[in-house]
């Protein structure tokens, strides 16, 4: 399987990640699969072998994950192949601000809301859930979303924000998203959607996605979580880099079909979002 390369730089690259590709081995899931996993700097390194030498000289090193992007979940994730890189990235991402490298994430995401969800009949203006901030200078519903979140071995909540924008009414029930991560918890986007927001990802039934032909196994492990957009700045000036969704290659046509060109792969104009108020390029 090939990994497609969005950016390449000296110190960093930025990658399409496919859906059912590890972001880094599972060693849990390995010994169920018998050690037969994807793991992505593997398939990237197989790729590309003329762009990541094996014994890089310094201060380059291997491929080094900057951040992560569950299992199911396509979309642009940043590889350091450099140790300033790695450390630059990973301080902004620990500590925010304008501290180190800074990294912004926009996914896109379709969503179904039930019938309780305040995405449905906009119950989200005239009655917003307690956790929901809304942005009332965007025409469009957007806001923000802040939960804690709960994890075993963790003996208190983690403060957990998500910004959100509703892009489109696909019809069927479902709904496009753009979200953008403020805090890095673990499936943050994928539990305030389906605990907040009561709409949960199509095809994460981890967090209360119910239909018949998403089983565990195969393809129906992908969810409808893409990657969109990273925002970074590594000197005087923001750049930006968007995933385009591989509907046929990567078999996910049934989830994405509608929201994506599939001539080009690339969202529809008229559904791509604008940056969030939270990510701006001045």
């Amino acid at each position: 399987m090939e990994i497609p390369i969005l950016r390449h730089t000296r110190h960093f690259t930025i990658v399409n990640k496919p859906p059912l590709v590890y972001s880094q081995v599972n060693f849990a899931a390995a010994k169920l699969d018998q050690g037969k996993q994807l793991a992505l700097l593997d398939l990237l390194v197989k790729s590309h072998p003329g762009l990541f030498p094996e014994k890089p000289n310094a201060p380059f090193t291997e491929p080094k994950l900057v951040h992560r992007l569950d299992y199911g979940v396509s979309g642009a994730m940043a590889v350091a192949t450099s140790l300033q890189a790695a450390r630059s990235f990973s301080k902004n991402l620990k500590l925010g601000g304008n501290r180190g490298w800074q990294l912004k994430k926009t996914y896109l995401a379709i969503v179904e809301p039930h019938q309780t969800s305040p995405l449905r009949l906009g119950r989200i203006v005239s009655n917003p859930p307690k956790d929901v901030t809304l942005d009332t200078e965007n025409p469009h519903i957007s806001g923000t979303i802040s939960r804690p979140l709960s994890y075993d071995k963790i003996s208190e909540s983690l403060h957990s924000v998500t910004n959100f924008e509703v892009l489109e009414d696909l019809g069927n029930g479902k709904v496009l998203l753009a979200l953008e991560p403020v805090t890095g918890r673990k499936h943050q986007l994928r539990r305030h959607c389906a605990y907040v927001l009561d709409a949960p990802i199509v095809g994460d039934i981890r967090y209360g996605y119910v239909a018949n032909h998403y089983k565990l196994g195969g393809v129906s492990e992908s969810i409808a979580l893409h990657s969109w957009r990273l925002d970074f700045k590594t000197g005087l000036e923001w750049n930006s880099v968007t995933a385009p969704i591989d509907l046929l290659g990567w078999g996910v046509n049934e989830l994405w079909a509608g929201v994506v060109d599939p001539a080009t792969d690339e969202v529809y104009p008229n559904l791509r979002p604008t940056p969030l108020r939270t990510i701006s390029s001045a």
